[in-house]
């Protein structure tokens, strides 16, 4: 699904700037904030990063938030080698940062800061995939890593599925699925069909994905970067019970959770890395009458949350689930959803004869009580749920829904 519809290796390095030399006879200069590095007044082809610990300030920088940190590299070469030093990068914390969504003129991929200025954080188009890939197709993001469907030509019925890092320019190519056939020890191919992407902020070297074997309807294969091989899960059964995964899923704690909105009862199943299903979480008092489109979840401050929106008169509920064993969900908040556009509240406001919805909450902030929210035809919005404030990103209808962007900038590890 194209992002922005809310259905939701290689490494490249760039060496630093040359450290300059000031002349001899020019006035000096203040002293710097920090002592300046040792060759900074030699004439150097390219300076040569010192180790960490060794790097002034390097505690306190590794502490800023990185968009901090981009801002000081303005303030001199030697700072902008100091800020530029992958040991500091890995160790800034990092927090959502914007969204890669569709761009509504031209269908293509664009990426939009939270901060709504600035130039974009991350270069939409990848370019360290288009000089291998004509077709470069947006899948998933899964926090800070991103699965894409790619093509060596635009004709070419064939794909890969690269899952990679935008800001570390590293990716790594989804091998095929195959396994010895039982009876004549023949290799059996399977596709890669709907794969899902999980990846753990707390362990950003690693990832999983997983895709569910079409040819055999009770099996999943799983892929673990830290092996770098399928496995496979015949446990979940009839399918019909867990389906293909969807949009409405959250990587959390080390588990897949996935809203399953197609059965009598809608629920959240919780898969673990290997493919097991540890788990079932009832919905929250409220919830009952989920639906695609009207219903999500997702995570916030360590914790589960699910929401649904009312399909005629637009009022959205969140809920947090505040202990695991007793499944104890607690409401957060409930707002009128057309008020925060600007707009009355009534029954016409669905658009239930052509089957779409007007409004829907598209991502929740991972650290704030923070929603994001759209009417699909100008607006994308903010809406804090503790001052109540609203805060218009968009009204030109050129970024609408989106896929939330935490940047890292930790080494894929693939076994």
């Amino acid at each position: 699904m194209p992002p922005g519809r809310g259905r939701r290796g290689r490494t490249e390095q760039r060496h630093p700037p040359e450290t300059g030399r000031r002349d001899e006879g020019a006035p000096s200069r203040p002293t710097p904030p920090f002592p300046a590095f040792a060759s900074q007044g030699r004439k150097t082809r390219r300076p040569r990063q010192p180790p960490p610990a060794s790097l002034p300030f390097a505690e306190i920088l590794a502490r800023v938030p990185y968009r901090s940190l981009c801002r000081f590299r303005c303030v001199s070469k030697a700072w902008r080698v100091l800020c530029s030093h992958r040991a500091i990068q890995r160790r800034v914390p990092q927090t959502l940062s914007g969204f890669f969504h569709t761009h509504h003129s031209d269908g293509g991929l664009r990426f939009s800061n939270l901060s709504g200025g600035g130039a974009p954080l991350v270069d939409a188009s990848l370019p360290f995939l288009r000089r291998r890939y004509a077709s470069v197709k947006l899948e998933q993001c899964s926090s800070s890593l991103l699965l894409c469907k790619c093509r060596e030509s635009e004709e070419d019925e064939e794909c890969d599925y690269v899952v990679c890092n935008p800001m570390t320019r590293q990716w790594t190519v989804l091998p095929p699925i195959v396994w010895q056939d039982e009876e004549d020890g023949e290799p059996v191919y399977f596709r890669v069909v709907q794969p899902f992407l999980g990846f753990d902020p707390a362990f950003p070297s690693r990832f999983v994905v997983f895709s569910p074997l079409v040819e055999v309807c009770d099996d999943v294969a799983i892929y673990s970067s830290e092996t770098g091989r399928w496995t496979r899960n015949s446990e979940w059964g009839d399918n019909s019970e867990y389906p293909s995964f969807s949009a409405e899923c959250a990587f959390l704690n080390g588990m897949m959770h996935f809203l399953h909105l197609v059965i009598e009862e809608p629920l959240i199943a919780v898969v673990d890395t290997e493919g097991d299903v540890c788990g079932e979480i009832t919905l929250p008092e409220g919830m009952e009458d989920a639906s695609s489109g009207y219903s999500s979840i997702g995570y916030s401050q360590g914790k589960l949350h699910a929401w649904y929106m009312h399909p005629h008169y637009y009022e959205l509920s969140v809920w947090v689930l505040e202990d695991y064993a007793s499944e104890k969900w607690t409401l957060k908040h409930t707002v009128d959803v057309p008020e925060l556009f600007g707009r009355e509240s009534t029954e016409e406001d669905c658009d239930e004869e052509d089957r779409t919805y007007k409004y829907e909450m598209f991502a929740i902030h991972p650290e704030h009580n923070l929603i994001f929210l759209t009417d699909w035809k100008e607006v994308n919005l903010s809406y804090d749920m503790d001052s109540k404030e609203v805060h218009l990103m968009c009204t030109s209808g050129d970024f609408l829904g989106g896929l939330p962007y935490i940047p890292s900038f930790a080494d894929l590890v693939v076994g």
